[in-house]
């Protein structure tokens, strides 16, 4: 967790501007998945910079925001002031011992960040104390790939890119997760996303060290037939 600290508050601002975060379209997407309404209670577990959080507030009754990083803590609190929500609050704490009362949110989700945690089993059981029992949990997150040597030489890269990354889950470990919980899986939804390359590698904050890594890793990928075609 130290680890995912560190290199969030080191990139909060880069990881605040990065298109990815910032696109409407995507997050319109993920708010018409879950289904907001003017009634929803909602948890953003591992909230980030708030820019779901804030996109959602408008569209719900309450929204709280919680993430490990005082940086990026420190700008959701600025944009919800900007934006003049009184609707919305952010707390710094760790996601996997969440301090909320049991049962206080009708929507829990968390949105691209089971793979920097080592204990997601955990995170989601916190989840659904959280969660009202005739609630709705959602993930959005990345998911691997079909191919065991495609998978595992992105999971270097991934690696290589940002430190805290931990590992990328499977559509079935996403499946079991719920299964093993029995919560019933209303409906799952598989997009594709076209990445700017040079905009996904300054989302984090990258050492000269990490960039010659990055850069032998690259090389490798585009000389081999199999990964090449997944840049």
């Amino acid at each position: 967790m130290n680890i995912v600290k560190q290199q969030f508050n080191s990139q909060a601002d880069n990881f605040h501007s990065w298109a990815v975060t910032k696109n409407t379209e995507y997050m319109q997407r993920y708010a018409d998945f879950v289904n907001i309404s003017k009634t929803d209670s909602i948890l953003d577990v591992a909230c980030g910079s708030g820019d779901f959080a804030v996109f959602m507030a408008d569209k719900a009754m309450r929204v709280h925001g919680v993430d490990i990083s005082e940086g990026m803590i420190d700008i959701a609190k600025k944009q919800a002031q900007v934006n003049h929500l009184g609707n919305i609050d952010f707390e710094c704490h760790n996601v996997e011992d969440l301090p909320c009362k049991r049962h206080s949110f009708s929507l829990v989700v968390c949105k691209s960040a089971f793979h920097h945690m080592e204990n997601y089993t955990g995170v989601f059981k916190k989840k659904i104390r959280c969660c009202h029992p005739k609630g709705r949990l959602s993930i959005q997150d990345i998911t691997t790939y079909d191919s065991r040597k495609v998978n595992d030489y992105f999971e270097k890269f991934e690696k290589a890119v940002d430190i805290s990354h931990h590992a990328t889950l499977s559509q079935a470990d996403y499946f079991q997760l719920f299964d093993q919980n029995n919560i019933d899986i209303i409906r799952s939804l598989v997009v594709e996303v076209e990445l700017n390359f040079n905009e996904y590698l300054s989302h984090a904050h990258q050492t000269k060290a990490r960039k010659e890594r990055i850069d032998k890793l690259l090389s490798a990928g585009l000389s081999d037939p199999e990964i090449s075609q997944f840049f």
